[in-house]
Order: structure tokens, then C-alpha cells, then sequence
């Protein structure tokens, strides 16, 4: 019977594990194998050490444990006040001396999910110096993300090298540009490679053109198709003019600068610049495309449909295009430079065309309008963002690495974004803030990290989430129907809120964590048919923990008058099991401490993790690794059987 704390308790890592999925996370859905229900440990736990019978149908179950192994722990579950709460404080066995302090809290409520940790260690032997600072935020008013790290490592590499990018990226609903650089060089990289290559695609009123220059080396099988200006020029026509011919149009090629050497290694070198012409080839794309489109019976479309989205296609217009890229003696630079503007017919024609290609209902149909819509806002508010990037990496001749980069994101005319999308009726995303830093001091290294998700009812969706998940996943069909009744029971008990606080300091480890539910008479309800379960209390005393669980019906007997014989068919009864009849024992149990445990879920994390030294958290722990790892905690205690 006491494994109804397992059951409660088990909401900790179902929520926890699945908290991403309503915010919109793709994770693949979990595995449920029938055996694995908490559910069915009623038939597996043991009896009660002792049963003290009330005179009013209800009774307090002990169950005595030996607790050796752990410095502290606390159980306590209140469920008319859907509370449950846990605390274990433990020496870590063989602890990471490296490791001075950490800490980990995070709370996921009705207003959405947040969490803070810091860590500090000592400093890698190989790390020199490290600085990190990434921070970011999403809300009404911005939506900005900032990153600056640097670094050196000692390394024992003795070539010499760097590498270097740097370049930025704008779009808006109907524009995309780009335009950057990489460079490296290294003394390891050999010559007789050498290549250059500088190529830029231009619109015009009736096609396009193609201007490069390059300079490469030629192989002996290769080189006989360029020895000459004319056989150059139809090596280029074999090459450009059959895209022409496939789009019913025309390419015309001039060369502007020739040069061909035949060099004593047996290889040649080539220089040239030319100029290709296309001429007509829109209309061969229109035709191609629309074909296409009416020839395919999922997509559903009239020709005159299929004419419009095949015409949107060719209206955007290629402003720029233009690429370099030079190998020259151990080293290589490339730049670029793209600019693609008037997409946005384009944009919308793709969601007619996944509209009526979406026979089958893969994509839900309020989906694909409300991207619709989230595009024409971006139009309407003239939305712009942009992402710039700059960053190094060295290699000294004495094996040292160092690195430094920066990136940056921010939008301009974001507010005028979230209006437009409320007035088409459209959530606007979920605010989010997040920050991390981690910096050398000494011989320590030092991390501090926090973030929060705001979203609404975003606890009770989350469990529900998982409830679904696990009755829809192909585990599904094998589950027990008692497995079955308690996924039912976890999708109707209304989680409203759940914390866990986990820290590690001088070897101590020490992990607490609580829930609210507003329905977790659901949950316990499905533990057992004959008893139900309103409270678990615990004590502790040298290496031995008592737990005492409050059952207020048991089976409909009448405990005022019962003895053992009238209890023997419950499973909580054994032969061992002691009796207490009502009136024979005094109520100097402990009770499940409502207060505490309501304060310690209203807490704020951050004020957990800065003020309260002793819950440092362990780093690595997953949100729900974390919780998971509680929940085996406290149900292997409960249902610990006695050898």
C-alpha cells in the first residue's frame, strides 16, 4: 500500500520528461511497457508493519525501514491538498574532487517553466582561460539573442593555422540577403593546388547572365578540350547550353580573356573570363513547373492554379549573386554577397500548394492558416531581422589554441509584429528569456546558467501531453488495464505545479522536490479498490525511517470494532502485521506538513538557488533525469521488501 507514494511521486519525472513537448519540442514519444506501471505495485508491496485502526473507518499503516544508507530523508503527501513533497540528503560515494559546488532548481507551473544552476570547478588542466556569455530574450518589446566566447587551450600540435569567418544575414518577408567571408591558413597545407574562381548571377529583362573568372590547373586528360579559344568556347556551350535547351530557351557565351599554358609537369594552367547570356528560359520554367504541378494528383490543381504558383517562381527577383573563392599556397579566402528580394507571392503560393496537396490531413488545417497568417503579418509590419556572425581560431607553434567569436540576432519592428499578429488572431509566441556564463578565475572555473518560459497552463498540458503520448504510442496495446486506468488517472489530475531543487556541496548530495496536483485523488485512487489512501508522513530516527500512511476507508470495515481476523483479506496485512485496535494506541504520529510543503513549491527559483547554500544543485541534471531519479529513489524505498 505504500507504493501509493510511488504514484504520486511518479508525476514528477512524467511531467519533467515531457515538459518541452508543449513548448513545442520534438521529442519521440516515450516507451511504456506494461510491467514498468506503478500502478501494479499494490500486488508487490509488502505489509505493514503495524495498522492502528480508527473508530471511524479509518486506519494509519507504519512501514519501518532501514535508512542506513542515506544522512536524511523526507516523504510526506497530503491528498485532498494534491500535495506530495520529497527530500533526501546523501554522501556522494567517491565524489569528483574537481567539482567544488553546484546547484540546480527549476519549476514548471501554470505561468510556464523556469530554472537556474551554477557550478564551480576546477579548472581543466588543458583550459588556460575561458570566458562565455550568451544571453537572449523573446518577449513583446524584443527578440534579441547575443553570444561572446574566448578561449585558449595547451595543446601539443606544432603546426601553425587560422581560421577566420565573419558575415551577416538579413531577411524579411519578402527579401534575403547575405554576404561574408572565410579565410584559413595553415602551414601544413601544400601547393600545386592552386585555384580562383570569382562567379556572379545577374537578372534582366529577358534572363540572366553568368560573368566568371577563373584560373585553375588542368589534368592531361582535361586539358585538350581548352587548348584553344574555340574549343574552350564549346566547352562552355556543352556545359551552360543544355540548361538552356531543357528550358526552351537560348545561351550565348563570350569570352573576354583567354590564356592557356602547358607547363613541364605535365599539367596546364588556365585563365579565362566569360559571360553567359540566357535568354527565354522564364517561360520554360513557367510551362515545366505548371506541368508538373497539374500532372500531379495530390496536389489537385487547375491549371490556371498551377500557372500562378509556377509564375510567382519566376518573379522573384535575383539581385545578387556573386561568389569567390582563391587557393593559393596554403591558404583560402572565399567571400560572398547574395541579395534575393520579392518572394513574397512565392511564400503564400507554397501554402497553396501545401493546402491542396494536404488531402490526407497530415497538416493540420488551423496550422497551415495560422503560418499563413504569421507571414502576411511579417509583410504588414515591415518585420526585419538579422544575425551577424564574427569569429577565430589559431593555432600557435607552440601547440596553443585560442579562440574568440561573437554573434549577435535582433529584429527591428517586432512590436508592430506581435500587433499585427493578435489582429489576425494568432498567438504570438511564448516569451523566453535565457543566460549563461562561464568564466576562468584562478584555478577554478566557474558557470552560472538560468532561463524562463512563459506559457500558459503550460503544467497541466504538459502531463496531459504525456498521458496522450503513452496511450498512443505503439506500447499502447500491451499495456494492462490497470496500466490503462492509472495513464487515465495522470491525464485527469490537473498538475499545477512541481519543483525540484538538487545541489552538491563537500561531498554532500542533496535533492528536493514537490508537486501539486488539483485532482490527485485520481491518481491514488488507481493504487488500490479497497483502501483510500489521504496522507504519507515520515520520521526518522538514527538509520531507521518510519513511513505512516493515512488510509480514511478501509474496505468499508468498521475499524471502531475490528480486529486483525477482520482485516486478513487486505493485502497490507500479514502474518507479521500488528494490530492496533481503535481506542488502544495514542495519535502521536507525524503529519503530512501542508505548510511546508506549499512554501517550498511557492519559492522562487532563483531565490532557492542563490540564498539557500545548501541546495547547490548537481550539475547534468536533465530536467527530467533529475526527477526520474527521485521517483526511483522513493519508490524503491517504499517498496523495498524485507529479505
Amino acid at each position: 500500500m505504500v507504493a501509493v507514494v510511488g504514484v504520486a511521486t511518479i508525476g514528477l519525472p512524467v511531467v519533467f520528461g515531457g515538459a518541452t513537448t508543449t513548448a513545442q519540442a520534438t521529442e519521440p514519444s516515450p516507451e511504456f511497457e506494461s510491467d514498468d506501471s506503478i500502478t501494479q505495485v499494490d500486488s508487490q508491496s509488502e505489509p505493514a508493519d503495524d495498522i492502528y485502526l480508527g473508530d471511524n473507518g479509518s486506519a494509519v499503516l507504519h512501514y519501518e525501514n532501514d535508512s542506513e544508507d542515506l544522512d536524511k530523508i523526507d516523504v510526506g503527501m497530503d491528498v485532498s491538498e494534491g500535495l506530495v513533497h520529497m527530500l533526501v540528503v546523501d554522501d556522494v560515494e567517491n565524489p569528483n574532487e574537481d567539482i567544488e559546488s553546484a546547484n540546480f532548481s527549476t519549476v514548471l507551473n501554470q505561468q510556464g517553466l523556469s530554472g537556474n544552476g551554477s557550478m564551480v570547478m576546477q579548472q581543466p588542466d588543458d583550459l588556460k582561460d575561458l570566458t562565455v556569455d550568451v544571453s537572449g530574450e523573446v518577449s513583446e518589446d524584443a527578440n534579441e539573442f547575443n553570444a561572446g566566447m574566448s578561449g585558449s587551450f595547451n595543446g601539443e600540435n606544432t603546426s601553425t593555422g587560422t581560421v577566420s569567418t565573419s558575415g551577416e544575414i538579413f531577411t524579411t518577408a519578402d527579401r534575403f540577403e547575405t554576404n561574408g567571408e572565410v579565410s584559413a591558413e595553415t602551414d601544413t597545407m601544400g601547393s600545386g593546388s592552386n585555384m580562383y574562381v570569382d562567379a556572379a548571377v545577374t537578372e534582366t529583362k529577358s534572363g540572366y547572365t553568368v560573368d566568371v573568372t577563373q584560373e585553375r590547373n588542368l589534368s592531361q586528360w582535361t586539358a585538350s578540350q581548352w587548348e584553344t579559344r574555340d574549343q574552350a568556347k564549346q566547352a562552355l556551350q556543352d556545359q551552360y547550353g543544355m540548361l538552356a535547351t531543357s528550358l526552351n530557351g537560348t545561351s550565348e557565351i563570350e569570352i573576354t580573356n583567354y590564356d592557356f599554358q602547358n607547363q613541364s609537369s605535365g599539367q596546364s594552367q588556365l585563365e579565362i573570363a566569360y559571360t553567359v547570356t540566357y535568354t527565354g528560359i522564364d517561360s520554360g520554367i513557367e510551362e515545366q513547373l505548371t506541368d508538373q504541378l497539374v500532372s500531379d494528383e495530390s496536389a489537385d490543381l487547375t491549371r490556371s492554379e498551377a500557372r500562378e504558383i509556377a509564375t510567382s517562381v519566376t518573379e522573384v527577383n535575383l539581385e545578387t549573386i556573386s561568389f569567390m573563392m582563391d587557393v593559393n599556397e596554403g591558404s583560402v579566402d572565399a567571400k560572398w554577397d547574395i541579395a534575393i528580394a520579392n518572394y513574397d507571392e512565392l511564400t503564400l503560393s507554397m501554402f497553396d500548394l501545401m493546402e491542396a496537396t494536404n488531402t490526407t490531413g497530415q497538416l493540420p488545417q488551423e496550422q497551415l492558416e495560422n503560418a499563413r497568417k504569421s507571414i502576411e503579418a511579417q509583410q504588414a509590419a515591415n518585420l526585419e531581422s538579422t544575425f551577424t556572425w564574427d569569429g577565430s581560431v589559431e593555432q600557435a607553434s607552440s601547440g596553443d589554441l585560442s579562440f574568440n567569436a561573437t554573434m549577435t540576432g535582433d529584429t527591428k519592428n517586432w512590436n508592430a509584429y506581435i500587433d499585427e499578429l493578435e489582429s489576425r488572431d494568432v498567438e504570438p509566441p511564448n516569451d523566453v528569456t535565457f543566460d549563461l556564463t562561464a568564466e576562468t578565475d584562478g584555478d577554478e572555473l566557474s558557470m552560472d546558467g538560468e532561463f524562463k518560459l512563459e506559457a500558459k497552463e503550460l503544467a497541466g498540458q504538459t502531463i496531459k501531453s504525456w498521458a496522450q503520448s503513452i496511450q498512443n504510442s505503439q506500447s499502447s496495446t500491451t499495456m494492462s488495464p490497470k496500466t490503462e486506468e492509472f495513464v487515465s488517472a495522470l491525464n485527469e489530475s490537473e498538475l499545477k505545479v512541481t519543483r525540484i531543487d538538487a545541489g552538491l556541496k563537500d561531498g554532500t548530495v542533496r535533492v528536493e522536490a514537490g508537486a501539486q496536483f488539483e485532482n490527485m485523488s485520481e491518481i491514488t485512487d488507481t493504487v488500490s479498490e479497497s483502501l483510500s489512501v489521504s496522507g504519507v508522513a515520515t520520521e526518522q530516527h538514527n538509520e531507521t525511517t518510519s513511513m505512516y500512511v493515512y488510509v480514511g476507508d478501509m474496505d468499508g470495515i468498521d475499524t471502531a470494532s475490528a480486529t486483525k481476523a477482520d482485516l486478513e483479506q487486505l493485502s497490507v496485512v500479514g502474518p507479521e502485521t500488528t494490530v492496533h485496535q481503535a481506542g488502544e494506541w495514542e495519535d502521536d504520529f507525524p503529519r503530512p506538513d501542508t505548510d511546508a510543503m506549499s512554501k517550498f513549491l511557492e519559492t522562487e527559483t532563483e531565490d532557492a538557488a542563490k540564498d539557500d547554500e545548501n541546495a547547490d544543485g548537481t550539475p547534468g541534471f536533465g530536467i527530467g533525469a533529475g526527477l526520474a531519479s527521485i521517483a526511483g529513489l522513493l519508490t524503491a524505498l517504499v517498496l523495498r521488501r524485507r529479505g
